[in-house]
């Protein structure tokens, strides 16, 4: 209870293998719960692998798979009856696994009551496939029950059980899609998906150095520009988000460093552009996304094809260049329309 004896409000935090790269880096973010436990929240935590334990394990896979998984490894939703993606399904979910049980353990070491969930446990419900199941619901008693027990509920993200009783694994970035999804079932009053690099970027700066952190951005911009090969948020993730007026917030675990809100409705006014790079074999497609009102027709780029779409008050502006020319060419259309003085 908060001290006006009203029910505390639930967050949900997602701390992803980019700030997860070592054991060690668990106290930092066991830190972040224990100053939200401190203001009277009532966090609930969602894991990722370690940086790097999912690459590894796919690539042990690999080794024992016909062709190296060449083909069938890459394409999403693989079927239920599948035996090879159901082991190769039950091999990822350790990592995730791995992460929720130490978390609870620091937790725990520090005084904090906390327990670990696999997705299933934490009623994450999938449709009957492997390697990217789409998740159907979640059944939030479980963890209504841990939190009403003074319980910090910490789940292994990615994860879920389909409908055919079997473990599933949600695709890459899935661990966004569990700590959404989980946030809108419990009505929390936000959910914060910790990166290593803070707040969203209005490009990628590796890129585009001169790329500045924006405070807020609409949900529907970032879906579109993760559906456009941007890797900020899982776009699915984001869909639910908005669809759910779900509170998200895109940052760092230190306090002081920039953060983004990401709106759920758009605003009638104002706004900012956004950039998305998608890097094919030999072409890059650059596209500029932002409000219509603030939108140029077309790209200033040399473009071997082009084009735009509106959707829900958002313009996309495209252009395809040669792979080796993408730096330049964002480059060139964040100086043309994005910079500032």
């Amino acid at each position: 209870m908060s001290p006006s004896g009203q029910p505390s409000e639930v967050v949900v935090d997602k701390f992803g293998g980019s700030v997860l790269r070592r054991p060690e880096d668990i106290a930092a973010a066991v830190s972040v719960v224990e100053r939200q436990r401190d203001a009277g929240l009532r966090p609930v935590v969602v894991v990722s692998a370690f940086e790097g334990v999912t690459d590894t394990i796919l690539g042990a896979a690999r080794v024992l798979l016909p062709d190296e998984g060449a083909g069938w490894l890459r394409q999403p939703s693989q079927e239920a009856g599948s035996g090879l993606a159901r082991e190769t399904d039950r091999a990822l979910a350790t990592g995730e696994a791995l992460s929720a049980a130490l978390f609870a353990l620091g937790l725990q070491a520090r005084g904090i009551p906390a327990r670990s969930f696999s997705g299933a446990e934490a009623g994450i419900r999938t449709a009957a496939a492997h390697l990217g199941a789409e998740v159907r619901r979640v059944l939030s008693r479980p963890l209504r029950s841990a939190l009403a027990d003074g319980l910090v509920p910490v789940v292994a993200g990615f994860q879920g059980i389909g409908t055919h009783g079997e473990l599933t694994t949600l695709g890459r970035g899935g661990t966004d899609l569990s700590a959404v999804a989980l946030a809108v079932a419990l009505r929390a009053a936000r959910c914060e998906l910790f990166k290593d690099v803070g707040g969203v970027l209005e490009a990628d700066p590796h890129l585009v150095p001169a790329a500045r952190f924006l405070p807020a951005v609409d949900a529907l911009q970032l879906e579109l520009l993760a559906d456009l090969g941007a890797e900020v948020v899982h776009p699915v993730a984001v869909r639910r988000a908005r669809r759910g007026r779900l509170n998200l917030v895109v940052r760092a675990l230190d306090d002081d460093a920039p953060q983004t809100t990401v709106r759920a409705a758009s605003r009638d006014e104002g706004g900012v552009l956004m950039l998305a790079v998608d890097r094919k074999e030999r072409m890059a497609r650059i596209s500029l996304v932002g409000p219509a009102a603030l939108m140029p027709e077309v790209l200033p780029l040399p473009a071997h094809g082009e084009g735009a779409f509106d959707t829900g008050g958002m313009r996309v502006v495209w252009a395809e260049v040669p792979l080796a020319s993408a730096a330049s060419a964002a480059q060139a259309v964040h100086a043309s329309f994005m910079a500032r003085p």
